[in-house]
């Protein structure tokens, strides 16, 4: 029995061991880039330099129009897909031949720009609507595309993990349309899958990064590319400086939306 309580202690702290490793293997990159955006100059030494806030100015002089621009981008592809993927994942998993192959080949069609990289998607997008691209609706497009799978499946997941059929053709039965059997009928039974599909499609959008980089224009750039640009200027600190920014803006954006869907949960 000591032997047994033996190995379980040893393996109990090795799992703890190997937690703590990767949390710290994790963070600690995030944790020097954040100080790194305070340093005159990250040389042999952080600090060496001395201590600025000079970075930050920088960034809001030159990309703060970015802020603005990536949550209009981000907040349109949520409402977007919360619609348009609510409705087709409903349109097809409450169809007479939801099970039928060709659903199927559809269903997969739905989901197919999730297994395709964003950059053949923003290359296509560029190359097939090149006028559109100064407008800065092809980013918002390419958003859509690429985001939309992460809505379709959570919802048609919902839809079909309970029986929401039978409840659909009563309300069919007495005479409503489609959209008032979705919105009054079966998204109540299903906002949390919603809610959780919405969050993903917005830290997907916020953080996306390949598409948008074959679409923006000078005057059209989201957070991700002007970060790229900053560290493209072979000044970390700088680049540093955008990256905390952007995790002051993302990490309580997230939190807030967790909390919300933990509220709804309940």
């Amino acid at each position: 029995m000591e032997t047994y309580n033996l190995t379980g202690k040893l393996l109990k702290f090795i799992v703890y061991a190997l937690i703590l490793l990767t949390t710290l293997f994790l963070t600690l990159p995030i944790v020097f880039t954040i100080l790194g955006s305070f340093s005159k100059y990250w040389g042999e030494s952080m600090f060496g330099s001395g201590v600025t806030l000079d970075w930050y100015k920088y960034v809001f002089q030159y990309y703060g129009h970015t802020i603005g621009l990536t949550l209009l981008i981000t907040f349109l592809t949520v409402l977007i897909n919360v619609f348009i993927g609510s409705m087709a994942a409903y349109s097809i998993a409450m169809s007479r031949f939801s099970h039928s192959k060709w659903m199927k080949v559809v269903e997969e069609l739905l989901t197919l720009p999730a297994a395709v990289p964003g950059i053949a998607i923003g290359l296509a997008l560029a190359q097939s609507f090149p006028v559109m691209r100064s407008s800065g609706v092809l980013i918002l497009i390419g958003h859509v595309i690429f985001t939309f799978p992460l809505m379709f499946r959570a919802v048609t997941g919902a839809i079909r993990s309970t029986d929401l059929r039978s409840i659909d053709e009563c309300a069919q039965a007495l005479g409503a349309g489609p959209f008032r059997r979705f919105f009054t009928v079966i998204f109540p039974a299903i906002r949390v899958s919603v809610f959780s599909g919405a969050i993903n499609v917005f830290m997907t959008s916020l953080g996306e990064f390949n598409i948008t980089f074959f679409l923006y224009t000078p005057s059209l750039m989201t957070f991700p590319v002007g970060m790229y640009e900053s560290y493209a200027s072979l000044r970390i600190e700088v680049g540093s400086a955008f990256t905390t920014l952007f995790l002051a803006l993302a990490i309580p954006l997230s939190y807030i939306l967790n909390r919300l869907n933990k509220s709804k949960v309940k």
